[in-house]
């Protein structure tokens, strides 16, 4: 179950294992027609080194 932890410094972390992460994206599979290719489509090479282009440029 994910969980929100009240630090000491009075911020939140939101936690979540691999386990429920993985319920997350199967629901989402099944629901959202075209969520994978998005997703592949993402996590592609043409997205990751236009997105390393666009740190470089802006470091």
């Amino acid at each position: 179950m994910p969980q929100v932890v009240d630090n000491k410094d009075g911020t939140k972390t939101f936690t979540v294992n691999s386990a429920e992460l993985r319920v997350l994206r199967n629901f989402l599979h099944a629901r959202i027609p075209g969520f994978k290719q998005a997703l592949d489509v993402v996590d592609g090479p043409q997205v990751r080194a236009t997105l390393d282009f666009v740190k470089s440029a802006l470091s």
